[in-house]
C-alpha cells in the first residue's frame, strides 16, 4: 500500500517539477525497500534524494538524505561508511540549527558504538541526544496532545539508554532515565496548577535526590517498575535511596509457564481473567448499541455502563504469571503496611490487588497498595502549596437521568442506575451533603460545582475508551436529542478547569482506563490529576452497580472514621472479600496519587 501511493506521489511531483516533493519521495521510497530487502534500491533512491537535496538547497532535506544512508550502512553492519554519513547530518545539522537531525544523528552514533562495544561513549552520544529530545519538547510549550505523541515517537533511545546503565551496573541513573520519559507531560499540568517548576530534566543535577520522595512516605516502600523488549526491570525504593535492582527475563518466565507470547504481547491485555461470566448491569458506556438492552427491567443487575459482554472483554490477563513477573522477585524486600508501584504504560492494567502468589493468596491480604503515575508527579503533589486544595465541601453526583442521546453515531437510550443512586444518597448523608441526582446532576452544575470542594464522588456511568463520564444534558431542545458535547464528562472539560479536590471518587466503569502510552495510561484520572486533584479513586474494569454501593459504603465509613483513603480502601475492600464477594466485584479499585485523610466534624460533615 505504502509503495502504491509512493508512486502515486512520485507521477505527480515529475509531472509538477515539484524538486522538494521528489526528494521526499526518493526518501521515503528507500525506507520502503529497505524494509522488503531490496537493498541496493533503497541505495539508489537515498542517494537521489541526497543529490536532488543539494541541487535546490533543501538543508533539512539533505539532512535526512545523510541519515538515511548512514542507516542504510548500519543495516548491512558498514558502520564506519554509517558513521562518515551521519557525522555528515551532525555537522549540516549544526550548522544550520536543525535541532530534531541532531538528536538523530547522535542517537545513531550512540547505536554504532553499541555495535563496536563502546558502552560509555553509547551512553555519551545518548544522553547529548537526549538533550536535543529535551530542546525539542520545549518548543511544545503547553501542548499536551502534542507532548504525549512526542513522547511516543522519541522514547527508543532512552529505554536503549537506560537498558545499557542496568548493563554496566548504574541502575539509579537508569531509574533517573526512565524518570524522563514516565508521565512528563502530566508533571508539566501538574506544575502549572501549583504554580511549581518542574525541574526533572536530562542534566544529572536534576536528578540529585528525586527517590528520596519515597521517604517522606511514612511506613512505604516503592516499587517501580519497567519493561522493555523482553526484560522487566524492577527497583526497590526505600529510605531515600535504591534499596534493590532487579532484572527479570520476562520471556524465559511466560515461556516456563507454557506460553507462547513475548512480554510485549502479554501486558497487551484489555480486560482480566477475574471478570464474572455471566452477563450483568454495570456502570460501563462502551455496550450501549442500538442492539443492547436498554430498560432495567431486561436486565437481571444492573451495572455502571450497559452489558459487559464476552466479545468486548478481549484477552484475559494471567494474574498469577503477573505476580511471578512483578512481585514475586522482590516479595522478600516489599515491607509495609503500603507499597507504593509505578507502573509502565499497559501495567496500568493490573489489578495488583488481586495478584495472587503460588498458595493463591492476594497481595490485599499483606498490603495496601497506592498506584503514583512517576516520581515526579509525587514530589510535585507532596510540594504542592499547602493552601491549594481545598479543605472543606463536597460533591456528590448518583445516578444521573442521562436519557436518549447521541452516543458515537448511535441513538443510544441510557439506562438508570438505582443502586448508583442510592450510593450517593448513602455518601451524602455521612458527609453531610445534598447530593445532585437524576435530572439535578447536568454537565453544567457538575463542573461548576467541582472547583471548590475538597471531595468530589460521581456514581454514574463511564465509557470503556478512556473512562469519560456521562452526566444529565445540560438542557434540552424540545423533540432534540442531545450531543455528546452537552452531556458527557470528558478529559478535554476537566483540563479546562482548575480542580482543588483533594480525593475525587469516580465509582464509574473503566474511570482507571485511557490509551496506553509512553506517558501512561491517558484516561480521565489523568485529567483529574492534571487540573490539580490530588488524588483518585478509579475503576479498572465495568462495575456491578450493586456490590460497588456496598464497597462504596465501607469506603465512606472509614474515611469518615478518620483513616486515609488508602486504609479505607483497603478495609472495604477486605470486607467485601470475606463476606462473599467476587474479586471482580473489589478488585478493580484504585487509588492514584496521594494517600489523602479529611477533617471531618459533626456529622460527618468535612470542616
Amino acid at each position: 500500500m505504502a509503495n502504491e501511493y509512493n508512486k502515486k506521489a512520485f507521477a505527480i511531483f515529475k509531472d509538477t517539477g515539484n524538486r522538494h516533493g521528489l526528494a521526499s519521495f526518493y526518501c521515503n521510497q528507500g525506507d520502503v525497500e529497505l524494509a522488503v530487502g531490496s537493498s541496493n534500491k533503497a541505495k539508489e533512491y537515498y542517494e537521489n534524494t541526497l543529490v536532488i537535496s543539494k541541487e535546490i538547497a533543501e538543508r533539512e532535506t539533505e539532512v535526512n538524505g545523510y541519515l538515511s544512508l548512514g542507516r542504510f550502512f548500519f543495516v548491512q553492519s558498514k558502520y564506519d561508511r554509517a558513521e562518515e554519513y551521519i557525522k555528515e547530518a551532525l555537522n549540516l545539522s549544526e550548522k544550520i540549527g536543525d535541532t530534531e537531525g541532531q538528536f538523530h544523528s547522535l542517537t545513531e552514533i550512540a547505536y554504532i558504538r553499541m555495535k563496536e562495544g563502546k558502552i560509555q561513549e553509547a551512553i555519551s552520544y545518548f544522553l547529548s541526544g537526549i538533550e536535543k529530545w529535551e530542546e525539542l519538547r520545549s518548543s511544545l510549550c503547553d501542548n499536551d496532545q502534542f507532548k504525549i505523541s512526542f513522547s511516543d515517537r522519541h522514547i527508543l533511545s532512552q529505554r536503549d539508554l537506560g537498558m545499557l546503565l542496568c548493563e554496566i551496573g548504574n541502575p539509579t541513573e537508569a531509574l533517573y532515565v526512565s524518570e524522563l520519559s514516565r508521565a512528563r507531560a502530566l508533571a508539566d499540568l501538574m506544575s502549572a496548577q501549583y504554580s511549581l517548576e518542574n525541574k526533572i530534566s536530562i542534566n544529572r543535577r536534576t536528578w540529585a535526590g528525586l527517590e528520596g520522595i519515597v521517604a517522606k512516605e511514612c511506613n512505604c516502600t516503592c516499587l517501580y517498575v519497567s519493561y522493555f523488549c523482553c526484560r522487566i526491570y524492577l527497583w526497590i525504593l526505600k529510605a531515600g535511596r535504591v534499596a534493590h535492582f532487579q532484572e527479570i527475563k520476562g520471556n524465559d518466565l511466560i515461556s516456563r509457564e507454557g506460553l507462547s507470547q513475548h512480554l510485549d504481547e502479554f501486558f497487551n491485555f484489555r480486560s482480566f481473567g477475574v471478570l464474572p461470566e455471566e452477563l450483568c448491569e454495570d456502570r460501563s458506556l462502551h455496550s450501549f448499541q442500538p442492539e443492547s438492552k436498554t430498560s432495567e427491567e431486561d436486565n437481571h443487575e444492573v451495572s455502571r455502563f450497559g452489558n459487559e459482554s464476552k466479545a468486548s472483554q478481549g484477552p484475559k490477563m494471567n494474574l498469577p504469571i503477573c505476580y511471578k513477573l512483578i512481585i514475586a522477585p522482590v516479595a522478600a524486600l516489599l515491607k509495609g503496611p503500603e507499597i507504593i508501584i509505578v507502573p509502565d504504560r499497559a501495567l496500568y492494567q493490573i489489578p495488583f490487588a488481586a495478584l495472587t502468589d503460588e498458595s493463591g493468596k492476594y497481595l490485599l491480604e499483606s498490603f495496601r497498595i497506592r498506584i503514583v503515575p512517576s516520581l515526579t508527579t509525587l514530589k510535585l503533589i507532596d510540594e504542592s502549596p499547602a493552601d491549594y486544595h481545598c479543605q472543606t465541601g463536597a460533591l456528590i453526583v448518583g445516578n444521573p437521568d442521562v436519557g436518549e442521546v447521541h452516543f458515537k453515531g448511535w441513538l443510544t437510550k441510557i439506562s438508570r442506575l438505582p443502586c448508583a443512586e442510592n450510593e450517593a444518597r448513602i455518601v451524602g448523608e455521612k458527609l453531610g451533603v445534598e447530593p445532585l441526582l437524576g435530572r439535578q446532576a447536568t454537565k453544567k452544575a457538575v463542573l461548576q460545582a467541582m472547583k471548590s470542594v475538597a471531595l468530589i464522588h460521581i456514581a454514574a456511568h463511564g465509557d470503556a475508551e478512556r473512562g469519560e463520564i456521562a452526566l444529565a444534558p445540560s438542557f434540552r431542545i424540545p423533540n432534540g436529542i442531545p450531543q455528546e458535547g452537552l452531556y458527557l464528562l470528558t478529559m478535554t472539560d476537566i483540563s479546562r478547569i482548575q480542580l482543588r479536590a483533594k480525593l475525587v471518587v469516580l465509582s464509574c466503569c473503566h474511570s482507571a482506563r485511557g490509551q496506553t502510552k509512553a506517558e501512561g495510561a491517558v484516561g480521565i484520572a489523568r485529567a483529574f490529576l492534571g487540573s490539580g486533584a490530588r488524588s483518585v479513586l478509579v475503576a479498572l474494569w465495568a462495575l456491578d452497580d450493586k456490590s460497588t454501593e456496598e464497597l462504596m459504603t465501607h469506603f465512606y465509613d472509614h474515611l469518615v472514621a478518620g483513616q486515609s483513603a488508602g486504609e479505607s480502601l483497603h478495609e472495604a475492600m477486605k470486607w467485601m472479600g470475606s463476606n462473599g464477594y467476587d474479586v471482580s466485584q473489589w478488585a478493580p479499585f484504585i487509588l492514584i496519587g496521594d494517600n489523602v485523610t479529611f477533617d471531618f466534624g459533626k456529622k460527618g460533615k468535612i470542616r
